[in-house]
């Protein structure tokens, strides 16, 4: 396990005093939170206004920068990631939504142009087996611009495939020596951002199937040229929808493609002029679920990964991870109701969430055969967490949860005792009308 008090100690925070403040409040958004100035549950054991005032001067301190906050968590994926490793990185975009708070000070419009919030661009890491390690970095985007973990200054937006190319760039010096896969989804998909990338690995699923592309000595569609791919049968899948699990017949097949036109990035919106550049070879991995008396779900992925095509379609998958990502921001860390008032504040207290999100991907990671591992499962089913074996490996999310019932009922044990606690319980279900044994329904810690 990482040492997370000591990668905090070693931080650049200016001063002795943010480092503690700092590691005081890693250990309060894992006891739990709410949408408070700082963010300290009920279970927390500092409640009192003193550190409340002092939570709310490290977010609205002007001196404390977000390179200087994410510096922990690129010590973490710099330890957990060894020089040689491969990793996979993931990009998207996500909207914060504030509409309901009229308090922010610099809200942007966003989502489908009705509401107000932020943008949030985070870069996802996974292991070499697909395992979550924690986020390389963020940038929020808000009225004035982007409030990025890779500067000080804030930046000026121009689009989500710059922030893609700067996240690429910026990976390689945060984990230099490693293998870094970059996967993101179709609205990723640009011929200036893959030439850009070139150096770097990728896999983008395809959204201008209409582009011209050079297949050997035949210009056509990229649609056109997926059509000419021989597809063999890989086996069957099983895929959960509507509440059911369906088997789909798996075919896959690929081809190589150039990629030789112009980018249109900023034609259409920005009124720029397409931008030339060097012929690009670009391998296109073919995937369809096959399902008699279903319409056919098929995926055309674009890679320069040497891997079989098995391993890039799971590359691909694992996309869904960054998106668990943002649920855990908003449903475990409640991010959609915090009340700081501005963007610089929020960034601040979000550098902090994705450190205690690392810790709760390290409890995750634990295998049957290690001390903790018993601990960390009935603390998940305390958070939700079945524990039935068919069902999906606990979540981050459902191990959040369950650390803050834990905390919520060690903190009122240790000022009331058992006994106590059972009477007063009792006497609630015969006001409310209602009896219900909780142990029953989470299982016993």
């Amino acid at each position: 396990m990482l040492n997370w008090q000591e990668l905090i100690k070693n931080a650049p925070l200016g001063h002795k005093a943010r480092n503690k403040r700092a590691a005081n409040l890693l250990q309060d958004l894992l006891q739990g939170h709410t949408a408070n100035s700082h963010g300290v549950a009920g279970a927390s054991p500092e409640l009192d206004q003193t550190a409340n005032q002092g939570a709310w001067r490290f977010l609205d301190n002007k001196h404390l920068k977000l390179p200087a906050l994410y510096q922990p968590v690129h010590a973490a994926l710099q330890q957990s990631i060894a020089v040689g490793q491969r990793a996979y990185i993931l990009h998207d975009v996500s909207v914060v939504d504030y509409s309901r708070h009229d308090r922010k000070e610099d809200l942007c419009i966003v989502g489908d142009g009705r509401g107000y919030g932020y943008e949030l661009f985070s870069s996802f890491v996974l292991d070499c087996t697909g395992k979550p390690l924690g986020c390389l970095g963020s940038e929020l985007r808000t009225m004035q611009g982007l409030l990025s973990w890779q500067t000080s200054e804030v930046l000026p937006f121009v689009d989500h495939l710059e922030q893609a190319e700067r996240a690429v760039a910026a990976a390689a010096l945060v984990l230099p020596g490693r293998e870094l896969v970059h996967v993101a989804d179709r609205e990723f998909d640009d011929l200036q951002l893959l030439r850009r990338s070139k150096h770097s690995l990728f896999i983008i699923r395809a959204q201008h199937l209409n582009r011209k592309v050079w297949l050997g000595e035949q210009k056509l569609s990229l649609r056109e040229a997926t059509l000419k791919v021989a597809l063999h049968q890989a086996g069957t899948v099983k895929r959960r929808q509507d509440f059911t699990t369906k088997e789909y017949e798996l075919y896959q097949g690929e081809t190589e493609v150039i990629f030789a036109g112009k980018s249109l990035r900023g034609v259409a919106n920005k009124g720029q002029s397409p931008q030339t550049g060097e012929p690009l070879c670009v391998r296109v991995v073919v995937t369809e679920l096959r399902r008699e008396g279903e319409e056919t779900l098929r995926w055309v992925l674009l890679t320069n990964l040497t891997d079989s095509i098995s391993e890039v379609v799971k590359g691909y998958v694992s996309r869904w991870l960054v998106e668990r990502l943002f649920f855990l921001e908003k449903v475990g860390f409640k991010l959609e109701s915090w009340h700081q008032e501005n963007g610089n504040r929020i960034a601040r207290r979000l550098a902090l969430v994705q450190l205690a999100a690392m810790v709760l991907y390290e409890l995750l990671k634990l295998e049957p055969d290690e001390p903790m591992w018993e601990l960390v499962q009935a603390i998940a089913r305390l958070g939700g967490h079945k524990g039935k074996k068919k069902r999906r490996p606990l979540s981050p999310t459902a191990l959040m949860r369950g650390l803050m019932r834990l905390w919520a009922a060690l903190d009122a044990l240790a000022d009331v005792d058992g006994r106590t606690l059972k009477r007063w319980r009792s006497q609630l279900q015969e006001l409310f009308g209602t009896r219900r044994d909780s142990r029953r329904r989470h299982g016993v810690l």
